[in-house]
């Protein structure tokens, strides 16, 4: 069960704030951790820029510090989580983009500087301190020059120098093959899709149930290019993302807990092979929801058929 974290999009529906990422560390039902985002590729003194809202976000809190010469802050406090959640097991990644993401840095200065700045290599500016991410996932939702597919290989080829397990994810939108990272799953080695089966109308989760085109939830069409070796790593595992409130996202495209759960059993049941589990946005409305949306939909994943470890 994979879960993002960081943009406490809750509290635009009136549910609690979200809580520092150390309060989810203990619940057995999230495995995954996406922490959003890293939304400026190239800020002040051309580091990027993070936000995570009410828990590390400058512009809103003038006590949290920023590294001298740039717009980086220093988010101390989530590396202490970060070390204390991978303790617990959880997977902890940094997505990049979102929907106001400015992609505007080169792939080579790029990647170094991820690797850098959050992961085994060497920076003066640590925004986690000593803390080492597990890996990165790429959340594109618009058109850019920035070369998704060179930023992916480097990646890559830094994650072999290192000397722990890394992962690469990304998050397309449901319409096969995505727009924005369609070429990067095609042509460059990604562990995890978290495909967006919301806020896209014909293919969202509200569809499931339905027959085949013009109308369905269309995980079949990413089965079939999984069976089909249309991605370059063959094993990529397949997840099923959805919002996990009503005003999480589009309205049209939200299900309820048990329409998820019962959902991801099917497709859990139906696609065993390509099926690594579910992914929710976001913690803050999955939390507010009753019955926990992650909760509810990784129980039913572990009463169903073969699953990924990685649900």
């Amino acid at each position: 069960m994979a879960v993002y974290w960081g943009q406490n999009s809750g509290a635009a529906g009136s549910l609690p704030y979200q809580q520092p990422l150390g309060a989810y560390c203990d619940d057995d039902s999230v495995d995954i951790i996406l922490l959003s985002f890293l939304y400026i590729l190239k800020g002040q003194g051309g580091y990027p820029v993070l936000n995570f809202a009410n828990i590390c976000d400058y512009t809103k809190n003038a006590s949290v510090p920023v590294f001298p010469g740039t717009e980086l802050m220093h988010c101390s406090d989530m590396g202490v989580d970060i070390k204390r959640c991978q303790e617990k097991g959880k997977i902890i990644l940094l997505s990049i983009g979102g929907a106001t993401a400015q992609l505007n840095s080169d792939a080579g200065t790029f990647s170094k500087q991820i690797w850098d700045l959050f992961m085994e290599g060497s920076s003066e500016f640590r925004p986690f301190d000593d803390a080492i991410i597990d890996g990165i996932d790429l959340d594109f939702e618009q058109q850019s020059q920035f070369d998704t597919i060179q930023f992916a290989n480097n990646m890559n080829d830094y994650f072999k120098s290192g000397t722990r397990k890394y992962y690469l994810t990304a998050a397309p939108q449901c319409p096969y093959p995505d727009a924005n990272l369609g070429n990067l799953l095609a042509q460059s080695h990604v562990d995890m899709a978290f495909i967006q089966f919301y806020n896209s109308g014909w293919c969202d989760n509200s569809k499931y149930g339905l027959p085949h085109w013009p109308e369905s939830m269309n995980y079949y069409m990413w089965d079939a290019a999984w069976r089909n070796n249309s991605f370059a790593n063959p094993n990529m595992r397949l997840y099923v993302g959805s919002t996990a409130g009503s005003s999480a996202g589009n309205p049209s495209s939200y299900v309820s807990p048990d329409f998820f759960a019962n959902e991801l059993k099917g497709l859990q049941k139906d696609y065993p092979d390509s099926f690594g589990g579910a992914m929710t946005w976001d913690m803050s409305w999955a939390y507010g929801s009753t019955p926990n949306y992650a909760t509810n939909a990784k129980q039913a994943m572990m009463a169903g058929s073969k699953c990924s470890v990685y649900a």
